[in-house]
């Protein structure tokens, strides 16, 4: 695990300029650093790395480059069937003088070009400057573990594993994308494609682009793999158990080859639980399990949870035991470990738990990816039965689904009437909802309303569209993989674990058990109201039935109570007129109103009023002076 950064500029850049990205990359790789310059067609191509060790300590440098120094690499993350790619690529007449994985993808790229991508198995961003060729090769993994930002103008191409280390390139912008501030708005964060700068993509999850410097052209992109849901296997129940637990514990088993510790995040629940345990089975030892509980009687702790699972697998076990005040101290490191608007109040014990693990393990594994692969949300068996109303009454005949748009913005908001109201592909829009599309616009300001040209439920049509399943609850579980996977809880674990310098693995969403998920029956997934059917079989056989049967738990911070107490004169002056109220997005009794409202009694706002908090935090920190007129 590491981080990533360079450039190609149509003319030298200043001297210190490679090393100033690089150094805000520090927390992701604290053990090497690394740069490389080659001039090309009058400009500057530049690679620069950071380094956390984790394979073959002593060699695998980056930027690493071929022998004949025609392909150059940096790399981030993990490619978990290197030593099989190895062993093919040696066949083939390669030689290799490392160890690692690294080494792995300039050679597969040698032998395949960017066919490569089909081949790789793992968690990964890279950018290859292939010198024969004069073009750069910038990809993301399948499922958009790692991340990837790029700012390209058709001349200028900068990128990052972090928005921090492009911003200091002097031909990036730092123009606000207002669009992105409205989907922000409406989920907490902001969705792949866009970033909070309107001149800054994120690469999205399984795309590769390709960019020649000096032919004037735009980067191609394209997406290398989908998930098929169309195509299911003939399975009875015990069969498919059968073998969804040969394909998952052949995943966590790939993810335990380091030459560093290892450990797992327990929190209590079935996903991180089966993992923690797996993992133990197939090592024949106990391991280090990591958890974040509250002190006192504080509701939706699981401490005591992950204490018994624990117990039940033999695991070292250290608990960090914390009141939520102690937790609210993480708050101002926030934003400059979210470097865009994020909202996600969950990053807060997770920053904690990678600092507490971090003491001992360099690499844990995580039970993130079940909900969204297996329909572990309890939304999905609600939206299945919604729908068979929706559908009736907002058929194309149905009167209803033309009235809808005239009703009251505070009726338009129920969920059955809004999804009344639209054609079937932009019903379902991804979790979470801070603030419904229609209260939104009555929020905003007629400058912010007037300037926005997408919403959230344009991308999840998207989503809808591509998956090529014939049932409903595939496409939603699509849509949230796409859309809140990628962009809330990998985001939230790869910034909060990377910036104690923790690699994070996730077990779940290795692309194969995916693909082998996408050819189960939906039945296997959701049964009746009881989500995660088939993965609850196969974990009966290694956790204790309480803990595999227990309603689900989010960790969930007590944010009423803190904005009653330890946050309350702090959400008074951040969303004050001389704050959030003074840049010109919101109208101007929307902030009052919202705050009355919460404070008297009327409404519980908590997390919409939390999510405007982080808003004008990464104002003040990024943006002082941004005000839309």
């Amino acid at each position: 695990m590491c981080g990533l950064c360079g450039y190609y500029s149509t003319a030298p850049q200043s001297p210190g300029l490679l090393a100033r990205m690089n150094s805000t990359l520090l927390h992701r790789g604290p053990d090497e650093a690394g740069e490389w310059k080659h001039g090309h067609g009058g400009g500057e191509i530049a690679l620069a790395h950071r380094r956390l060790s984790v394979l073959d300590l002593e060699h695998s440098h980056q930027p690493m480059q071929t022998q004949d120094g025609q392909l150059t690499l940096v790399f981030n993350g993990e490619i978990y069937n290197y030593l099989q790619l190895r062993q093919q690529l040696q066949e083939r007449g390669h030689r290799f003088v490392t160890q690692g994985d690294t080494e792995i993808l300039l050679y597969a790229y040698r032998e395949w070009g960017i066919d490569m991508l089909s081949h790789l198995q793992g968690m990964f961003a890279f950018v290859l400057w292939d010198a024969t060729q004069g073009h750069l090769l910038l990809a993301r993994d399948h499922m958009g573990v790692k991340p990837l930002y790029y700012a390209c103008d058709g001349k200028n191409l900068v990128f990052a594993s972090e928005l921090k280390a492009i911003l200091p390139h002097p031909s990036v912008s730092r123009q606000i994308d207002l669009d992105a501030l409205s989907l922000y708005l409406e989920c907490q964060y902001i969705v792949a494609p866009r970033s909070i700068y309107s001149h800054i993509s994120k690469l999205t999850a399984a795309h590769a682009l390709l960019f020649n410097p000096v032919s004037g052209q735009q980067p191609r992109m394209w997406r290398y793999w989908q998930p098929d849901y169309a195509n299911k296997l003939t399975l009875n129940e015990n069969e498919a158990a059968e073998q969804l637990e040969t394909e998952l514990r052949a995943s966590v088993e790939r993810m335990l080859v380091a030459d560093v510790p290892l450990g797992a995040f327990l929190s209590g629940g079935i996903d991180s639980s089966l993992v923690a345990a797996m993992m133990s089975d197939i090592g024949g030892k106990a391991v280090d399990t990591f958890n974040l509980g509250f002190k006192g009687n504080v509701a939706n702790s699981e401490h005591k949870e992950a204490a018994m699972v624990a117990r039940h697998i033999g695991s070292h076990h250290h608990p960090l035991m914390l009141t939520p005040a102690e937790v609210l101290k993480a708050l101002p490191d926030w934003v400059d470990i979210f470097d865009e608007p994020f909202a996600d109040q969950a990053a807060l014990p997770t920053m904690l738990l990678s600092a507490h693990s971090r003491e001992r393990v360099k690499v844990v594994l995580t039970g993130e990816g079940a909900d969204e692969i297996f329909a572990g949300y309890s939304n999905y068996s609600s939206r299945l039965r919604e729908e068979k109303y929706s559908s009736w009454l907002g058929s194309k005949v149905s009167p209803l689904r033309w009235l809808v748009p005239l009703l009251p913005s505070i009726v338009r908001k129920d969920r059955l009437v809004s999804a009344i109201g639209q054609p079937l592909e932009r019903r379902y829009t991804t979790i979470p909802n801070i603030f419904h599309r229609a209260v939104l616009q009555k929020m905003l300001s007629p400058a912010f309303r007037q300037v926005q040209s997408c919403s959230l439920a344009d991308f999840a049509a998207l989503a809808y569209r591509e998956c090529n399943s014939p049932h409903y609850l595939e496409k939603l579980l699509h849509i949230d993989a796409r859309l809140w996977l990628v962009d809330d809880p990998l985001t939230k674990v790869d910034r909060a674990s990377m910036a104690h310098s923790l690699e994070a693995r996730v077990p779940f969403l290795d692309h194969r058990l995916v693909e082998f998920c996408a050819t189960l029956h939906p039945n296997f997934k959701l049964k009746g109201r009881q989500g995660k059917y088939l993965l609850k079989k196969v974990a009966e056989k290694y956790l204790p039935h309480e803990i595999v049967h227990r309603s689900k738990h989010g960790f969930v911070m007590p944010l009423s109570e803190w904005l009653a107490t330890q946050l309350k004169n702090t959400v008074h002056e951040e969303l004050s007129p001389a704050a959030l109220g003074r840049r010109g997005l919101f109208a101007k009794s929307a902030l009052p109103g919202l705050l009355q409202a919460h404070y008297s009694g009327r409404k519980n706002h908590a997390g919409r009023i939390w999510s405007l908090l982080v808003l004008e935090k990464w104002f003040a920190r990024y943006a002082p002076d941004f005000y839309l007129d």
